[in-house]
């Protein structure tokens, strides 16, 4: 059994509290700005709108600062899990065996006439580091995008 966890880039320059704060900062922003249009013009629904734009903060703070993957290895199947906190939820797993490529996601070859559905179990969509493993389940082919350290890549091409 092998496992890695893959956390968000850590911003040198940026620390949690100067994050912290000026998320802060741009929340009451936002309610300022909501209070301001519904004063002025009368829009009814700036309410709706400043929940939508806390809920998209919200949803982009989850993803690119709490969540983390966790990759594991055990025998010839493949596991990918997400974390938040204490919790952990199994994302997809893949049988070694029946996987039809593994490579560089900058080697990849698609087939233009084949549906694929693509899960990013990455932070950065256009990073060097990325690995696709592609398998076929039903009529589609799914791809996973993923950064695996070294020894993960070894050991999923020796499986």
């Amino acid at each position: 059994m092998y496992s890695e966890i893959v956390g968000p880039t850590k911003d040198k320059g940026n620390s949690a509290i100067w994050t912290s704060f000026g998320l802060i900062v741009v929340l009451i922003a936002i309610v300022g700005l909501s209070n301001t249009v519904y004063k002025r013009y009368g829009i009814n629904y700036s309410g709706y709108i400043t929940v939508l734009l806390y809920t998209l903060i919200g949803v982009y703070v989850y993803k690119r600062k709490i969540m983390k993957y966790r990759y594991l290895l055990i025998k010839n199947e493949l596991i990918f899990e997400s974390l938040a906190g204490k919790r952990n939820r199994e994302i997809i797993r893949v049988n070694l065996q029946s996987h039809l490529y593994f490579c560089p996601l900058d080697h990849e070859d698609k087939d233009k006439s084949a549906k694929y559905k693509s899960h990013y179990l990455n932070f950065d969509k256009k990073s060097s580091k990325a690995w696709v493993l592609a398998f076929k389940r039903g009529k589609k082919i799914h791809r996973i995008i993923f950064e695996p350290s070294g020894k993960l890549v070894e050991l999923i091409k020796n499986s």
